[in-house]
């Protein structure tokens, strides 16, 4: 058995982070709960919205490639408090517009939203941020206690930078910093963030629906 995934993201930082993310947890949701053994794709069959962002355009796509893809990873950051609302409307009008065209099934989308920004859910593992940047300490107040505190920041992004520039003297790329990140990250360390608990719930109501866990 084999899960074929996809995605919609909002950059290519994003994906960089994501594409890590995403099959580490699929492979430990099912290790733990899958009803067969089952492999799971290393990177999305099909990253849309590459090049023409417009959700007409994207939507054509994933009606041309529907048949590539077991479930489909829609994502936008939070953003600032009282922004949820209009997110989830942002997102689902995606998967409506691919449903209008060719009766795509919306029951396979899982919504993917960090609070604020995915600096978020990578600041949330201290231990993670040091190993990627090869250091034992982080100087000051940069590095939150919690993943909730993580979640909490106003601006997580200039967090992040912080404190890359507190301990990098040489120019590092913020998503070389990501992507060393989410390998390090620990999955149990994410599910403190409310907003990874929310995605990882939504995201074990498709497998469950669509047959690959119990």
């Amino acid at each position: 058995m084999y899960l074929s995934w996809s995605a919609f993201y909002e950059g290519a930082s994003d994906a960089q982070y994501f594409n890590i993310i995403i099959p580490r947890l699929l492979d430990e949701i099912i290790r733990e709960s899958g009803r067969r053994p089952c492999d799971v794709g290393e990177f999305p069959a099909v990253e849309f919205g590459i090049g023409d962002r417009s959700f007409e355009h994207v939507a054509a796509d994933i009606c041309a490639r529907k048949n590539e893809f077991h479930i489909i990873f829609v994502h936008a950051d939070l953003g600032g408090r009282g922004q949820a609302a209009n997110v989830a409307q942002r997102r689902e009008q995606l998967i409506q517009i691919a449903h209008a065209m060719c009766e795509f099934d919306p029951r396979i989308a899982v919504m993917l939203s960090p609070e604020k920004e995915i600096e978020a859910w990578a600041l949330a593992d201290s231990a993670a941020v040091k190993a990627a940047l090869g250091v034992n300490t982080i100087p000051g107040d940069l590095m939150p206690d919690t993943p909730a505190a993580a979640e909490r920041l106003l601006d997580p992004k200039s967090n992040l930078n912080a404190i890359i520039r507190s301990v990098v003297r040489r120019r590092s790329s913020d998503r070389q910093i990501l992507v060393r990140i989410a390998q390090e990250q620990s999955i149990d360390n994410l599910r403190r963030a409310s907003s990874f608990r929310s995605f990882e719930s939504c995201l074990r109501e498709v497998l469950a629906r669509t047959g690959f866990i119990e």
